[in-house]
């Protein structure tokens, strides 16, 4: 098995769901791709899909659902119509704000 697929399963494990796995994996790596910085060091020739593999499965990202939004809501583009949130990717890294 390829490091790739080890760390695959590692996140898809630590995730504990394949689709919000592939969606915290795309979402992160749009993140990295627009210069987000990484949480594990990048080597040169590393793809960010790797990148986000490591840093899920060494438990650098952490899922954190959207509170759910009133039915009035004018936007309800961030909640499906059963009322289910969407996943957001959250740094288990502290912010560095002191204030």
């Amino acid at each position: 098995m390829s490091q790739q697929h080890e760390l695959l399963d590692s996140a898809i494990k630590q995730v504990g769901n394949r689709y919000v796995a592939t969606m915290l994996v795309a979402k992160r790596i749009r993140q990295l791709y627009h210069g987000a910085p990484s949480y594990v060091e990048r080597r040169e020739d590393e793809s960010y899909f790797s990148v986000v593999l490591r840093e899920i499965a060494e438990g650098h990202l952490i899922l954190q659902e959207r509170p759910h939004e009133s039915s009035y809501a004018s936007e309800p583009s961030t909640a499906d119509e059963n009322g289910a949130s969407t996943p957001v990717a959250q740094s288990t890294e502290p912010s560095g704000d002191t204030d």
